[in-house]
Order: structure tokens, then C-alpha cells, then sequence
């Protein structure tokens, strides 16, 4: 495949547009919509695409890609889903998921749904749109309670709530409010609380053969305002006793969604039942940043996306062996700004690069810029990449970001 059409290659679709690049790929780009979150456009390079448009009506979209001769369609970041789905059908191209489970991959309650309704085991939930409905099912329910958004995307309105009068509040803040994927919560998703150990399980599938790339333990943060925030990011090695089970059930999951071609990103709970869903992405992990896969596990999403649609062969042989070895340990950790201000690199910069295990550093935020409390992924200023061979440095090293972090370093 040598001509593709990229949808809302932001976030870490534009590594893999820029792997596609330099595969010799041509490639148009098309925003899914006029106002999108100017979080989406940072790092977003427009030379590597001959053209870029943005999507107004369905019939100049198709003319676009029509004239361009377009082969495939990658979606690049959650907010081009429906978008690239649509894309898929019309113009029937090989490089897709199953249109009739287009839904299921979007709604988070229709998602689970889906996979109670096959016999993959799935979390209680309920979908509210009025809050009498929530207090008919919370008289059955433990707390704590989730709280979150039908359809967007990291961490954006997901609340931990202990108490009827937080659910309450929670949804109050949500219910007809617009998201981060520039959509309106005509309703409000409430599950039961799973306890356990949270990870990321990545897959690239072509024609249902699918290469896992990363498995990851999340370690995530609750605020005092019951908002769920990242932490750490942890990669973990295929010998590791969780991660054969946690692949297995992410398999079955994408089977039953229709994910058959392209990158995925599941959020699985690991209870003492075993793996239970918290939600899958028809798209790439947003964190994940070529030079630290280069030191971690050589392949990675990012690339494996790009070499399913330039090499398809080549991707095909991999998936005979398709599971990673770690060559380093790493963690990606996700600053948390503890209050409102001015953001200021240098001091912080400075203290990181003379960590031992200090890699990468991105900041979301221009010296001098505003600075928010963390209450999302949206919100946070930025993530610290550590990689080395020796686990112990990489949680040493954690400990004085934090504690830099509480001093306030990145504060004017």
C-alpha cells in the first residue's frame, strides 16, 4: 500500500505517519473536524502529507480522496474513529474493521455490552441519562462507583465515587456537557468499581493476524476531587505470569468488536477473577514515542502499524512469533501539576537530564503558559520517559521527580 489517507494524525498517529514517510508512503491528512482541541495539533508536522484538509461534507471528503487515488485509510487518534470507519465503508477498502461493530468500539456502554451479550466476562453497568435512573441502580451496587463519559478519552471525566452524593456531583459536572472528542454526554456511563491491577494490552492485527507490542501495568493516581489520573506507565515482558492471560482475553475482545486491521489499545483490569475490560481503542496508544521503543522492545506499535500497511508480507511473518522480549526496563511517567500557575521548564529540565535513567522529556506547555491543576490526561504538562536496565534506578529516579514536582520546580 503506497497511497493512504490519514485521519486526525495527531497524538502518536504522527510517529506513525512519519514511519510511513519514510517508507516512501504518499499520504494526504484529513481532520476529522474544524474545531478540534489545539492539544491535538502539538508536534503535528503537515510536510510529510502532500495535502491537508479538513473534513466538511461527506461528498468533497470522497471527491478528496477519490482524486488522491487513495489505497487505505489509518485512523492517527480516538477523535477520527467514526470518521475513518466511514471512510472504510464507502470506499471499501481492504485495510478495515467490521463496520457492523463500528458502535461497539465508540460507546463504552455498548462496548461491554457486546461482550457480555458473547460471554466475555464484562463489568456491571448502566447507562444514565436522568438521574432517577442512576439511583435505581446504585441501590443494588457497592461503592465505590466509576463515573466517565460514553465516548471519550483518556481519563477525561472519569471520576472515582464513593457516595451517592459523588456519583451525583459527577454526573451533574458530565451530563450534557461537550468532552475532549468534541461530542455532547447526552448520557452518563456508571460501572462497578473493579479491584485489581490495570494494564495496557496493544495489538496491530491484519486480516485478524494480530502482533502484541506492548503489555503495560498502569499505575494511576485518585485526586481528592475523585478524578483518576496516570502515573506510571510500566512495561512488562511476555515471561511474566499475567501476560498470557491478559492477551488471550484481549484477543477474544478484539474478535467480538470486529477489530481486524490497524493498531488497538485495551485497558484490562486484572481481578482475582481474572481479566475484565475497561475499555478498547480502534487506534495507537497515545503515549508511546519511537526512540523509547527503540530501547525497550525494537518493534513496537508505532512501526508495526506503519510496516502492516507498507509491508504487509513482512508484518505477516511476524506474526508467527508474536509476542516482544524486553531489552530495558522503562517507565513513563506523567507529570501531575498539584496547582494552577506559570509553567517554567528550565530549573526542572536541568534536575531531570542528570538522572541516570532519564531518556525523553515532552512538555505540553510553553515556558511562561498557564498552568492547571491535574484533573486529566488533557491537563497534565507533561511526561518524563526513564529507561534502564537496572528497575531500581527507574523508581529512584521516579521518587525525585515527585518530590521535585511537590517542591514546585516547574513553577515560576
Amino acid at each position: 500500500m503506497n497511497r493512504i489517507v490519514v485521519v486526525d494524525g495527531f497524538s502518536s498517529g504522527k510517529f506513525i505517519a512519519r514511519h510511513l514517510s519514510e517508507a516512501g508512503c504518499k499520504m494526504i491528512h484529513i481532520a476529522s473536524d474544524t474545531s478540534l482541541d489545539d492539544y491535538y495539533y502539538q508536534g503535528f508536522d503537515s510536510s510529510i502529507y502532500q495535502h491537508c484538509y479538513c473534513h466538511s461534507s461527506p461528498g468533497l471528503t470522497l471527491d478528496i480522496i477519490r482524486e488522491f487515488g487513495a489505497e487505505g485509510v489509518l485512523c492517527g487518534a480516538e477523535t477520527g474513529v467514526e470518521l475513518t470507519d466511514w471512510i472504510n465503508q464507502s470506499q471499501n477498502f481492504k485495510y478495515r474493521n467490521d463496520f457492523s461493530q463500528r458502535a461497539a468500539r465508540r460507546n463504552k456502554f455498548e462496548m461491554i455490552e457486546s461482550l457480555r451479550e458473547a460471554g466475555i466476562t464484562a463489568t456491571p453497568q448502566c447507562k444514565v441519562c436522568q438521574w432517577p435512573q442512576a439511583v435505581n441502580w446504585l441501590s443494588e451496587q457497592p461503592y465505590p462507583v466509576v463515573v466517565k463519559p460514553l465516548d471519550s478519552a483518556g481519563s477525561d471525566g472519569v471520576f472515582i465515587c464513593n457516595s451517592e452524593d459523588r456519583v451525583r456531583s459527577a454526573f451533574d459536572r458530565l451530563i450534557n456537557q461537550k468532552n475532549r472528542m468534541n461530542s455532547t454526554n447526552d448520557a452518563v456511563l456508571l460501572q462497578s468499581f473493579l479491584t485489581g491491577t490495570e494494564y495496557v494490552v496493544n495489538f496491530v492485527s491484519l486480516n485478524s493476524l494480530r502482533l502484541v507490542t506492548e503489555v503495560v501495568r498502569y499505575h494511576k493516581r485518585q485526586l481528592a476531587g475523585g478524578n483518576v489520573v496516570y502515573d506510571i506507565d510500566e512495561i512488562i515482558d511476555a515471561s511474566a505470569g499475567e501476560f498470557a492471560g491478559l492477551v488471550a482475553y484481549t484477543h477474544r475482545v478484539c474478535d467480538c468488536l470486529g477489530i481486524e486491521n490497524g493498531p488497538s489499545h485495551a485497558e484490562v483490569m486484572l481481578t482475582a477473577d481474572g481479566p475484565c475490560l475497561l475499555e478498547i481503542a480502534a487506534r495507537s496508544d497515545g503515549i508511546l514515542r519511537p526512540e523509547i521503543v527503540d530501547c525497550t522492545t525494537g518493534m513496537g506499535q508505532l512501526r508495526a502499524t506503519a510496516l502492516s500497511l507498507s509491508q504487509p508480507q513482512r508484518f505477516t511473518e511476524l506474526t508467527k512469533e508474536p509476542v516482544y522480549r524486553l531489552k530495558n526496563h522503562a517507565f513513563n511517567v506523567s507529570l501531575i501539576g498539584p496547582r494552577a500557575g506559570r509553567f517554567a521548564s528550565g530549573a526542572f529540565l536541568a534536575r531531570l537530564q542528570a538522572l541516570p535513567s532519564f531518556k525523553k522529556v515532552e512538555f505540553y506547555l510553553a515556558d511562561g503558559q498557564a498552568v492547571s491543576e491535574t484533573k486529566d490526561v488533557f491537563s497534565q504538562p507533561g511526561t518524563v520517559y526513564l529507561v534502564s536496565n537496572d528497575k531500581h534506578q527507574l523508581w529512584r529516579d521516579y521518587r525525585v521527580i515527585r518530590e521535585l514536582e511537590a517542591e514546585g520546580i516547574y513553577y515560576q
